[in-house]
């Protein structure tokens, strides 16, 4: 009796925990977002308040398993307006997917981001940030994908950078960045960089970046071995990109060889068409002729009483 009054205490104990965690809140977090909210005033409304549960309810927030924290932020152009304040995102401390994209944010580069250690998705893109890279990438250690183009970021790109082992994508093209391109051959993962339209960026285009397609560095003054700036701008198009791609082009042909085969098919048609003529001109000079010998029978015939007779 005793084990299973254990036992019975045990499930009941379990059942509690369980209805708790499924109508509990990260209050921590909740209270985080709330004061950003607030503060940065979107233009487009969102179902957060005090009361309502976080977890699969708030718009572009997703929590962990058991719903003790907020690993996920995704607002893309909800017309989030003015800097990120201080101690409100930074409080996240679990968050891994951070994407505030298409928005009016200004101001710097959040300098309290560096708390959010597990951060791996980070994208920024296409808001009015301005002022310098942060110096010390290595602090996001899981960082897989950054985009922060588009925007007003200048000074150096930080050589930090190479130290982020995982990164795979890495976007900082239309900004006013400038100095050297840094080493970032060591980043065995790296499958796509976007370096370009960053007039100020100057140097040797580095040979692990010529592994990348031309765009990912288009609008970057390089030094020739020459000594003098040029402009990498993309090639201007040929005459021939505007021009219609004649028949033989089409059918995967030369020039000359498609003339040749367009004079041996007219020669064929026109030997044909003569073939034709040819052949009607003689049948018809035939029943002529055929017209002729019948007439002058029957003359022969009706001058012939004999022949008359037998008629």
């Amino acid at each position: 009796m005793e084990a299973l009054r254990i036992y019975l205490w045990s499930l009941c104990l379990s059942l509690c925990l369980i209805i708790y965690g499924a109508n509990s809140d990260p209050l921590e977090d909740k209270r985080a977002l709330l004061e950003f909210l607030t503060i940065m005033q979107p233009t487009r409304s969102l179902n957060w308040n005090e009361t309502s549960q976080v977890c699969n309810i708030w718009t572009g927030v997703t929590c962990n398993q058991d719903g003790s924290r907020i690993i996920a932020v995704r607002l893309p152009g909800v017309g989030l307006n003015g800097q990120i304040p201080p101690n409100t995102i930074s409080r996240l401390s679990a968050l891994r997917v951070l994407s505030l994209r298409s928005n009016l944010i200004s101001g710097e580069f959040p300098k309290d981001f560096v708390e959010l250690k597990d951060l791996a998705f980070l994208y920024l893109q296409d808001n009015n940030l301005s002022g310098p890279l942060p110096l010390d990438f290595s602090v996001w250690k899981n960082l897989t994908s950054v985009n922060l183009s588009n925007n007003g970021f200048n000074g150096t790109i930080p050589s930090s950078l190479s130290r982020l082992k995982r990164i795979q994508s890495l976007n900082l093209a239309n900004n006013t960045l400038s100095g050297d391109i840094p080493d970032l051959s060591v980043l065995s993962s790296l499958q796509h960089i976007d370096l370009s339209n960053n007039y100020d960026l100057a140097g040797p285009i580095p040979d692990w970046l010529r592994r990348f397609p031309f765009s990912s560095y288009t609008g970057i003054d390089i030094i020739p071995p020459g000594g003098n700036y040029t402009l990498v701008t993309p090639p201007p198009p040929s005459e021939q990109t505007h021009q219609k791609p004649s028949k033989a082009r089409f059918l995967g042909l030369s020039e000359t060889v498609f003339l040749l085969i367009v004079i041996a098919v007219s020669i064929v048609v026109i030997t044909a068409l003569a073939f034709v003529l040819t052949v009607c001109y003689v049948r018809r000079k035939l029943r002529r002729g055929d017209g002729v010998i019948s007439d002058n029978k029957l003359q022969k015939k009706e001058s012939n009483p004999f022949a008359l007779g037998s008629l």
